[in-house]
């Protein structure tokens, strides 16, 4: 298996994040924990200087507004213009029709690397008539046929989170089970993930399915090792636990604790 961890850690991308405002410090603390650069720029102004750098750019719509929703096109066209791979994080898309309009509009324009959402979110991207009442699903709310059409139908990897959760790239899917319910007990983990996936693409605008299962791997298993320290199974204490656990868990010791397997139909 490759060590994808360790040359995260070795090369500490800038990963640039537009996301929302609920997230912003818990999304920095998170990747300055897996020893990569955040910087929460958000100015279109900016955005060809930073993009020199930058391996990545996330995302996140949690909190769009019609000036916000400008500026991530501006930002992320320069993105694309730079060779810069863009993890989308589509929050609560099927909540509204102004979320619905936004992210078809932006994967018509843009060229994303990869969608991260949860059931509900995947769905909502490849059925226009879907709707969900807020930003949770899990896994029994829809077929793993929803990642696979939405793969096909934007050309970019997903990952669909939830109790199991879902990646598809180039055709295949792999089903990771490792995790911990506390995860959505604390506001930001999700939006986290998004940020991770983007620190581990390290400017490549087409990482393998191998390379995104070990970034969301290395995300569930700090969370398993956090859950289990003494008091960490309350949401405020785990938060902080969490976040350590993303520091000190090493490459070679999660490695073997992944639970993955590849599917070959909706049987999960």
């Amino acid at each position: 298996m490759s060590d994808y961890l360790t040359s995260v850690r070795e090369a500490q991308p800038l990963v640039i994040c537009y996301t929302n405002d609920v997230v912003k410090n818990f999304t920095a603390n998170g990747l300055l924990s897996l020893d990569a650069s955040p910087a929460m720029s958000e100015a279109p102004e900016e955005a060809a200087d930073f993009f020199k750098v930058a391996q990545a750019l996330l995302i996140n719509i949690g909190t769009l507004t019609q000036q916000s929703g400008e500026d991530m096109l501006k930002i992320a066209k320069e993105a694309n213009r730079q060779n810069v791979p863009i993890v989308l994080d589509p929050v609560a898309v099927g909540a509204s029709q102004f979320r619905k309009d936004f992210c078809r509009k932006f994967l018509e324009e843009i060229q994303v690397t990869v969608i991260k959402g949860n059931a509900s979110e995947i769905l909502s991207l490849v059925d226009a008539s879907a709707t969900m009442k807020g930003t949770d699903s899990t896994i029994e709310d829809v077929p793993v046929e929803a990642a696979r059409k939405a793969h096909l139908k934007y050309g970019a990897a997903i990952v669909m989170t939830g109790k199991t959760d879902i990646i598809v790239q180039d055709g295949r899917v792999f089903a990771l089970d490792n995790g911990t319910p506390l995860l959505v007990k604390v506001t930001g983990t999700g939006c986290l993930l998004g940020a991770v996936i983007a620190s581990f693409l390290m400017k490549e605008t087409h990482p393998s399915i191998e390379k995104l299962s070990e970034a969301v791997s290395y995300y569930t298993i700090s969370a398993e090792r956090a859950e289990v320290r003494a008091g960490a199974d309350l949401p405020g204490t785990f938060s902080v636990a969490f976040l350590d656990a993303l520091n000190q868990t090493a490459t070679v010791a999660f490695q073997q604790e992944i639970k993955k397997r590849e599917v070959k139909n909706d049987d999960i």
